[in-house]
């Protein structure tokens, strides 16, 4: 019997705690894939200049990397809706947060594990 162990491409964790929750950050689930892939486009849409003006390019990037905290935590924790981003948590927690989503959907689709390397090559043998 051959094993091949899938779960050495799961990337090594990365864990964010907010509103007390511990969210895996290094791992985007299938079923949120392409809702965060594309909040994430629509964010690398607006220029540098657009957001720092302070203007309306501004506010859309806050209100998109909202929804890209929103999306992604209330996967697992329905309650860290929208809303309750709205209400709990600052924008540097929000940039933050994004920085890490981004940084994980990159190594995502490039193939490469977080971290470098997987943890284990080979599942043991079965005896």
């Amino acid at each position: 019997m051959k094993i091949e162990d899938l779960d050495v491409l799961r990337p090594e964790s990365k864990i964010v705690r907010l509103g007390g929750n511990d969210i895996d950050v290094s791992f985007i689930p299938c079923g949120i894939t392409f809702d965060i892939d594309k909040i994430v486009q629509e964010l690398n849409s607006i220029g540098q200049t657009e957001m720092a003006s302070g203007g309306e390019g501004t506010r859309k990037a806050l209100d998109l990397s909202i929804e890209l905290c929103a999306v992604f935590c209330s996967h697992k924790y329905p309650e860290m809706d929208r809303e309750w981003f709205d209400e709990n948590v600052s924008p540097v927690q929000v940039e933050a947060f994004v920085g890490a989503v981004r940084d994980a959907l990159i190594k995502a689709y490039s193939g490469i594990p977080v971290g470098g390397a997987t943890k284990n090559r080979k599942a043991p043998r079965k005896k």
